[in-house]
């Protein structure tokens, strides 16, 4: 495409003049100098390369073709108020948004709160659940911004940022026909010789480690499928209390040897350090620890 030969401060002007008839009214409409108007107007008959006006004293006539271009400069002109007037009109726009991943065992409570956050802030949230393994290998990656994952033992050198939100409580959970006639408390060996339902992958190898305890295990990560395959007698869970699994159908809290007290884990926010969303990333995750002591 070939570049324009002339500006639209050019044409403004022809219309200007072509409507109040003087170079002196024209300037006093679009509240340009005198001289700067004229200018215009020999810019851009030279860049036409003919004549817009005939030039018989103070006031100025369109020539044949000036008239044929003014109906046209007019349109462009009304055409260009009234674009500058929509641009006006519009909301600011959500440029701002950030993709979160989240533990299976973080609170849904605490998820819709931190949803409501950013709606107010007018930050666009997209937000899955994965494991640990899957949380930072997007963050590496750049698919996601944010991460609440469980605590591990181990260093995170310079490659993630992190913040401490606090800790949930576990306790042990089974329908009741599961472990119907066996002595309680449980022992772990009643507890490894039945399938566990576990929420994490394997490739979260400490998280593994901290809670499969049966030699046998079932994987499933989605709460209402969890939730179901409990109730059928399909195995047993170690499971945050905030799940309220004791509500559930036929579904109970085992004792067990272990008891439940000092049974929790540390949830953290994760966040790969720089970046342009930066600045954000770092008010949100101050966010996050707020809404999370304001949870209780």
């Amino acid at each position: 495409m070939n570049a324009l030969r002339y500006s639209f401060s050019q044409i403004e002007a022809f219309a200007a003049i072509a409507e109040f008839g003087t170079v002196s009214r024209a300037a006093e409409k679009l509240r340009k100098d005198r001289t700067t108007v004229r200018d215009l107007i020999d810019y851009l008959e030279d860049a036409l390369g003919y004549s817009l006006f005939e030039r018989g004293g103070r006031k100025l006539v369109l020539t044949s073709r000036g008239e044929q271009l003014h109906r046209q400069a007019h349109l462009l002109v009304r055409q260009a108020h009234a674009f500058e007037a929509f641009a006006q009109t519009l909301p600011e726009s959500r440029t701002q948004q950030i993709t979160l991943v989240y533990d299976p065992f973080v609170p849904q409570l605490f998820l819709q709160a931190f949803i409501s956050e950013c709606s107010r802030a007018q930050v666009r949230l997209s937000l899955w659940c994965a494991s640990r393994f899957e949380a930072e290998k997007a963050l590496k990656s750049g698919n996601a911004d944010m991460a609440i994952c469980q605590a591990v033992n181990r260093t995170l050198g310079n490659e993630m940022e992190w913040s401490a939100l606090g800790a949930i409580e576990l306790n042990f959970y089974a329908a009741k026909a599961l472990f119907a006639g066996q002595e309680t408390p449980l022992t772990l060996l009643n507890l490894a010789l039945e399938p566990q339902l576990v929420m994490h992958a394997h490739a979260d190898e400490q998280i593994t480690q901290r809670l499969q305890l049966s030699g046998q295990s079932l994987f499933i990560n989605e709460r209402a499928m969890l939730q179901s395959l409990m109730e059928q007698g399909q195995g047993w869970g170690f499971l945050p209390t905030h799940f309220q699994a004791q509500k559930w159908h036929q579904v109970e809290v085992l004792p067990t040897e272990v008891g439940y007290q000092g049974l929790n884990i540390t949830l953290v926010a994760l966040w790969a350090p720089g970046g342009r969303k930066h600045p954000l990333i770092h008010h949100l995750s101050g966010r996050l620890q707020q809404l999370w002591l304001q949870m209780g």
